[in-house]
């Protein structure tokens, strides 16, 4: 894709048990963040995470969220018997098709991707129980961190690059999808997947342009 501004945030390496939440509270900030500013602005709130022990902001709409709960869910099932993985987050606005002066309908203009690699940190197993609280509180805690850290870079990343943002469309709103990427193949986000790829997409989330 040409003209696409990437962004890689830093590795994930938590346990299966913490993609999820891991996963969520950097989509968001992303979303939250590509949001501020704009003029359909969204009311972010604070949320605390028990999982993870940190706090992180997260729009209130209702549509946006549970599309991006839809496709997290999918994608950590996905992580299952999976070592690696990269979730990408790609705003994106609709163009016309057209073959020879024909339109043939929209098309998708990917502009930003947020890419969020994932690696899976098997937990240690054993004998004695205290040691295996101690394990799963230190992947706790190494989970927190890491997601602090993402979040900073995010937070960081932002607005240091504002001027491939489109205008805005009709809605004052740009669009997006959730894709999951293993050993570069497309596992969710495709458009044979309609409930991440194409549902996703024609479901028009508010995200106001943000310049």
């Amino acid at each position: 894709m040409l003209n696409v501004e990437e962004f890689v945030c830093p590795e994930l390496r938590v346990a299966v048990c913490h993609v999820k939440e891991a996963a969520k509270a950097v989509l968001h900030t992303i979303v939250v963040c590509r949001s501020i500013g704009g003029t359909v602005p969204m009311d972010p709130s604070s949320v605390y995470s028990d999982l993870l022990d940190l706090t992180y902001m997260r729009t209130d709409e209702p549509v946006v969220e549970q599309s991006l709960e839809d496709a997290l869910r999918q994608a950590a099932e996905l992580f299952e018997g999976r070592t690696r993985a990269q979730l990408t987050l790609s705003f994106f606005t609709r163009g016309k098709r057209s073959i020879w002066g024909l339109l043939l309908g929209d098309e998708k203009v990917v502009f930003e991707q947020w890419r969020l690699p994932v690696l899976i940190r098997p937990p240690r197993r054993f004998s004695n129980p205290a040691d295996n609280l101690r394990e799963e509180a230190d992947l706790q805690t190494s989970a927190s961190a890491q997601v602090q850290q993402a979040l900073l870079f995010v937070v960081g990343k932002v607005n240091y690059k504002v001027e491939h943002l489109p205008p805005p469309s009709d809605e004052g709103s740009y669009e997006f999808e959730v894709s999951l990427e293993c050993d570069g193949k497309s596992l969710i986000g495709a458009p044979a997947r309609p409930l991440i790829g194409t549902s996703l997409s024609k479901t028009i989330k508010h995200l106001p342009y943000m310049a």
